[in-house]
């Protein structure tokens, strides 16, 4: 009777409990399976051993590790479209407060190499031009391409000057703009291209006109960016400048074959190099010559820009590198099968390439 009025209490303790977990009425069919559902979700065995278990210690981290902090964190483009717009956003971390970055030159090429991954880092290359007092003018991360506006440089010219005679009026003497290319690196890295574009005033047709003339990119002042770029993103001054030393002095100065051909009736320019030297090189001097990169592909070694240079429209062209032998040969075409380069453009478009390797091979 004792143990009868025992099971009748437990019973009822219990089905208060599950009572007040659940707005639904308990009934006593329930509280009958209950015991099998427990064997079941537990396993029968180790229900029936479940005195002779023991506990254990928490799970802990390695002392070498250290509990992730998500507390910081920035919105970066998720998705977008196009143009570059930010469609929507996502939580990445933050840039860390010291990064493993350094200038490198090789050839005509330099770049900064800096240990981030290109989502994370893209957001900060913008903030940086706007930092230095430039409107963005083409922002594409998908690609990896960013250009500035044109920034003029004013300064007021003498009665002297033979370009204008009022010594009163200030006039833009010149502008520039950059082009940065970022690309991706196995390693983790990314490498982040420069080139300057200058236009200086060449006449004034009227008080408010002024003809342009394109000048030769100033390799100086992409090595002043980098520099401060470095700076930017957490280094000294003073380590960024020994960083672009160091980059002059370990620089391979060893002659290399260049020729322009050629190749079975196609113009090509022949190059004795290492393909990963001359990759960078032609990439920067397809930005620095005007014909700009709009894609890249670097397993298949083409370029794709676009420019109205050579035809007086603006055209797309790919550019190619292929090996043949110990050497590569490299050829300008236009980008669809059916679309056919002219001899003239095609050796015109090289001969822009060719310019920034040497200017004194661009006049032969």
């Amino acid at each position: 009777m004792l143990q009868k009025k025992r099971m009748h209490s437990v019973f009822f303790l219990l089905s208060v409990f599950l009572f007040g977990c659940s707005d639904k009425p308990i009934t006593i069919d329930d509280l009958v399976g209950i015991g099998d559902d427990i064997s079941e979700v537990l396993g029968k065995d180790d229900s029936d051993n479940y005195g002779a278990s023991e506990s254990i210690a928490m799970l802990e981290i390695p002392p070498s590790l250290d509990n992730p902090n998500y507390s910081n964190a920035l919105k970066v483009p998720k998705s977008i479209d196009s143009t570059g717009e930010i469609l929507e956003m996502s939580d990445a971390p933050v840039l860390p407060t010291y990064m493993d970055m350094k200038i490198i030159k090789q050839g005509v090429a330099r770049w900064l190499e800096i240990q981030s991954d290109p989502v994370s880092l893209w957001p900060y290359i913008g903030q940086f031009w706007k930092s230095q007092g430039y409107e963005i003018k083409i922002n594409e991360p998908v690609n990896g391409i960013l250009e500035t506006e044109w920034k003029k440089n004013e300064i007021s010219f003498n009665a002297e000057s033979n370009l204008i005679d009022n010594k009163d009026f200030n006039y833009n003497a010149s502008k520039e703009k950059f082009r940065v290319r970022l690309e991706r690196q196995p390693n983790g890295y990314s490498n982040i291209y420069l080139s300057n574009h200058i236009l200086e005033a060449d006449d004034i047709v009227s008080k408010n006109k002024i003809i342009w003339k394109k000048k030769e990119s100033d390799i100086s002042r992409e090595a002043e960016m980098l520099v401060r770029m470095m700076e930017y993103f957490g280094i000294s001054r003073d380590i960024a400048i020994e960083s672009l030393n160091d980059s002059e002095k370990n620089n391979n100065t060893n002659k290399f074959f260049i020729d322009l051909i050629d190749f079975y009736g196609v113009p090509a320019i022949v190059i004795q190099d290492s393909f990963s030297k001359m990759w960078r090189e032609v990439g920067l001097s397809l930005d620095r010559s005007g014909l700009l990169v709009n894609d890249q592909n670097r397993d298949k070694a083409i370029y794709e820009i676009s420019t109205d240079i050579i035809e007086g429209k603006e055209t797309a062209y790919e550019i190619k590198l292929t090996k043949r032998g110990n050497r590569y040969i490299i050829t300008a075409h236009k980008i669809g099968k059916t679309q056919k380069i002219s001899y003239k453009n095609a050796r015109k478009i090289l001969k822009y390439i060719l310019y920034s390797y040497s200017s004194n091979i661009a006049k032969n």
